[in-house]
């Protein structure tokens, strides 16, 4: 069982795992809420899919936490403003309100009759391996209720887990406050209904497959199994002028899906992105919508708008990338060798993973309260003109081409079920 967010960039980065372990001759398909609007990339995948739990509200969803369900101690007024990395910033009571609204959000987007729905499938199917979404928590519940192997598959940097030790270091801190924790409170409570007990594993996996970079992934106490990233894009027929080699050098300036589909508006400011582009002797291709552009006085003559682009074929011609930092574009990136800039998000790990691609010299950053057009245009001439970007982007392409693969891994998603089956036999 693949059990997945219902929105594209979710879908996409388990299709992977499904497909390597589909052509070892496995049964695989996806379990878990419709999404209506995203039915499309299901079927995409070729996998198949069965949904369960009624379907999900993504507009709803956009308003998670405006009735005070999200953080408990209301510093996080902003549910999704998760991202915060600066040591300065990280204060007690931030660290506090992003774990409670943390926990808060995976509960509601794991709710009741999500979980009751998608344990009575397993129940039914009896699968030996769920792999699941780190929103998704009802995978490794589900799992220890029926008995399979259960593992999570990351699509960026582990934010869960950054988010989980900086408040484990806050309780350390404070010995004299009685800390919650949410999280496992809700999953004992579930668990014990069906005669289980919460543990550990249950919080990131018995492991955690990561197909970010070696620099992006944080060095925390979690059993990852480094992958190589492998893109998965929206189906679409390759336009000419891509097979073309570019006159001059080709930038592209996407934001990602992930903002329209769970924003509902971008976080950064398209007009000074594309102003600051506008000013360089380049060719922008910017994946804008006319939703996008519907802000923007003045489209520079040097900026060509497709609402979508085969991203990873179009960044084979590309000398740098822009982008809002989100891991499926980090990777797509990663692994054609471009030097990135990165205007990071607040969803989930894109700042951080910004501060690590820059410290590693592949990439820079421009804080969403600092973007100018300016900065936007420095940073990219920089990106373009200065060889070592172009030179740390082919290490570290380098490094990910030679982790093993999803393919590879197959052998060790076999076995833990074999071991889970093993267990669950021994105890009846």
């Amino acid at each position: 069982m693949l059990m997945s967010f219902p929105t594209r960039t979710h879908i996409y980065s388990l299709a992977p795992v499904g497909w390597a372990l589909r052509a070892a001759g496995h049964e695989v398909r996806y379990v878990g809420q419709r999404n209506p609007s995203e039915i499309d990339p299901f079927l995409q995948t070729g996998l198949e899919s069965a949904w369960v739990g009624g379907d999900f509200d993504i507009a709803k969803h956009r308003q998670y936490g405006d009735d005070g369900e999200s953080g408990a101690s209301g510093q996080v007024n902003d549910p999704f403003k998760l991202a915060e990395s600066r040591p300065e910033r990280l204060t007690d009571e931030y660290v506090r309100a992003a774990y409670e609204t943390t926990a808060g959000m995976i509960r509601y987007v794991n709710s009741d009759e999500f979980l009751n729905e998608a344990l009575r499938y397993a129940r039914r199917w009896q699968p030996d391996l769920i792999v699941w979404d780190p929103l998704i928590y009802a995978g490794a519940m589900v799992a220890e209720v029926v008995g399979a192997a259960q593992m999570r598959m990351l699509y960026a940097a582990d934010q869960n887990a950054r988010v989980h030790f900086e408040y484990e270091k806050l309780k350390e801190r404070r010995p004299e406050v009685a800390w919650p924790d949410p999280l496992a409170e809700w999953m004992t409570e579930w668990l014990g209904r069906h005669g289980c007990a919460f543990h550990e594993e249950l919080r990131f996996g018995s492991a955690s497959i990561c197909p970010s970079p070696s620099c992006v992934r944080f060095p925390l106490d979690v059993n990852y199994l480094p992958v190589r990233f492998v893109p998965v894009n929206r189906p679409l027929p390759m336009p000419d002028w891509a097979l073309e080699a570019p006159a001059k050098p080709r930038v592209l300036l996407t934001l990602g899906v992930s903002n329209r589909q769970v924003h509902g508006v971008e976080q950064a400011s398209v007009s000074e992105l594309l102003a600051g582009l506008g000013r360089l002797d380049v060719e922008v291709i910017a994946t804008f919508n006319k939703d996008q552009l519907a802000s923007v006085r003045n489209v520079p003559d040097n900026v060509r708008a497709e609402a979508f682009v085969p991203m990873n074929e179009v960044l084979a011609s590309c000398s740098a990338i822009v982008h809002q930092g989100g891991g499926a574009t980090v990777g797509n990136a990663v692994v054609n060798g471009v030097p990135q800039l990165i205007v990071p998000g607040t969803i989930w790990s894109e700042r951080a993973s910004a501060v690590a691609q820059e410290k590693r010299g592949y990439g820079l950053f421009i804080d969403l309260e600092d973007i100018t057009a300016e900065r936007v245009r420095d940073k990219v001439a920089r990106l373009v003109e200065e060889p070592s970007f172009r030179e740390n982007a082919r290490q570290v392409q380098a490094e990910m081409l030679a982790t093993r693969t999803l393919g590879d891994l197959v052998p060790e998603l076999e076995a833990a079920a074999a071991r889970r089956r093993q267990r669950s036999a021994a105890t009846i």
